[in-house]
């Protein structure tokens, strides 16, 4: 075991060597803004004072040099490591003769050993936590894979591209869609009707599907992940209030055409036991995967779906996760914001959509209403009536609500009958999808009477 003391990750040649650069030609420092580096990237303190001053200068609309830069340290009260002009003179003096490209080289060297550096200290701050104990565990890990996410992020943060290259991109997959004579954009919802509204569900977005206790959230969230699931999507379930075997029961009912109860109970009606094994074979096959763990934070939701992305992608070129649902929203976890239900909500929500646009696909979030809407003599949901916060509506690409009437009168004329309000879609227009609900079979199936613009 080599016992070496360690120094921290730096740079030092290429601290001293750009702000040399930008001493003697100051206009390089146009080049030197667009990098990403900070202040903070310098490992000696009177090299980040000189770069600090520099920035300054530019900020302000004028060129930097020794004599203005020095002008600039003096104005520091705290003099605690602002070098001289000495000093400002010796990086000019030593300033190699470099490149546009040379110079956005050494930003790199000096951004990633600050980043070495920075995820020392997360280490260091980690370990120490385990030691105190003062902290859950689950907080220790939450605060953790945060921050270094947060250092992932900075490191593969996305550079300004220019119209033409964002065009040529978007051609392409155009393109890809017209040669396969693919009419949807993102995954297929696996309902024609819906996909016509908003073009199927498309990466990097959060939809939401709401709805009061005993509309079938669950199923139709179900009924969707099967028709994903038969078209090769890889669909990763996180299931909070619901366990595993009861979603398997649902699925097997749905795509069987079984009745539920009888899958529990183990006495079959005629015909049933004929199709559970017809169909037993494909639906094991199906690529659904399943997390049932009670208590789920946004930490849990980036590092189990990761994880099991991870594993898809070693199976194959093309393998990957393709789509996240949570059942539901309201019933994860937060370790912020503990005394304030709404605030730890809005964290949840904003986490959800940045997650999706981090992995670069759709994340379903199922989500309650609150209880307001029992008092009015519509039941048809609105947005104010999604539960304990309106960061929800704000974050999600997509909102869509489920409502059957004859939950609330038996006697309805729309027995059987679910619409899927639209009530948000930043891609497409909003609308209504009428579903025929097979309750025996918690399965939901189109209709030709479909659609209603709102």
């Amino acid at each position: 075991m080599d016992l070496t003391p360690l120094t921290l990750p730096r740079h030092l040649e290429a601290e001293t060597s750009l702000l040399g650069c930008l001493l003697i030609n100051g206009k390089l420092a146009s080049v030197v803004e667009g990098t990403g580096l900070y202040k903070e990237d310098f490992y000696e303190e009177r090299n980040s004072h000189v770069f600090r001053a520099i920035m300054q200068i530019v900020d302000e609309g004028k060129t930097p040099d020794v004599v203005t830069v020095s002008d600039k340290l003096s104005a520091i009260q705290d003099k605690t490591g602002v070098p001289d002009i000495e000093y400002l003179y010796e990086l000019a003096n030593k300033a190699p003769v470099v490149s546009e490209n040379i110079l956005k080289e050494y930003c790199d060297i000096l951004i990633e050993k600050s980043l070495y550096r920075s995820m020392i200290k997360v280490c260091a701050d980690s370990s120490e936590n385990a030691y105190r104990q003062t902290l859950s565990f689950d907080e220790v890990v939450d605060q953790t894979t945060t921050e270094l996410i947060d250092l992932s992020n900075r490191k593969h943060a996305s550079t300004v591209f220019p119209l033409k290259d964002v065009v040529e991109e978007e051609m392409g997959k155009l393109k890809e869609r017209v040669d396969s004579n693919q009419t949807i954009s993102g995954i297929s919802s696996g309902y024609p009707h819906l996909d016509n509204l908003c073009s199927g569900f498309k990466p990097g977005d959060m939809i939401v599907l709401a709805g009061r206790p005993g509309m079938g959230k669950t199923s139709f969230a179900l009924n969707m992940a099967i028709e994903m699931a038969k078209k090769g999507s890889n669909i990763l379930i996180f299931s909070l209030e619901m366990p595993r075997s009861q979603l398997g029961t649902r699925i097997m009912a749905t795509e069987c055409s079984i009745n539920a109860k009888h899958l529990l109970t183990g006495k079959f009606a005629e015909g049933e036991t004929d199709r559970l094994w017809k169909y037993y074979d494909s639906l094991s096959k199906l690529p659904i995967y399943i997390d049932d763990t009670s208590k789920l934070t946004a930490s849990d939701l980036r590092s189990r779906s990761k994880k099991l992305n991870s594993e898809l992608m070693k199976q194959g070129r093309k393998k990957k996760l393709d789509c996240i649902m949570i059942d539901y929203l309201q019933l994860m976890s937060s370790n912020v914001y503990r005394e304030d239900r709404v605030r730890q909500v809005e964290d949840i929500s904003r986490n959800i959509k940045l997650f999706a646009k981090d992995m670069g696909i759709p994340i379903v979030a199922l989500a309650q209403l609150n209880r307001k809407l029992e008092d009015r003599s519509t039941k048809i949901p609105m947005l104010s009536d999604l539960k304990d916060s309106g960061a929800i509506e704000q974050d999600a690409d997509m909102v869509m609500f489920i409502h059957r009437d004859d939950v609330y009168k038996q006697e309805s004329e729309k027995n059987n009958v679910a619409n899927i309000y639209v009530q948000k879609n930043r891609h497409g227009q909003q609308g209504i999808v009428k579903l025929r609900f097979v309750p025996q079979y918690t399965k939901f199936m189109p209709m030709d009477n479909y659609s209603d613009e709102i």
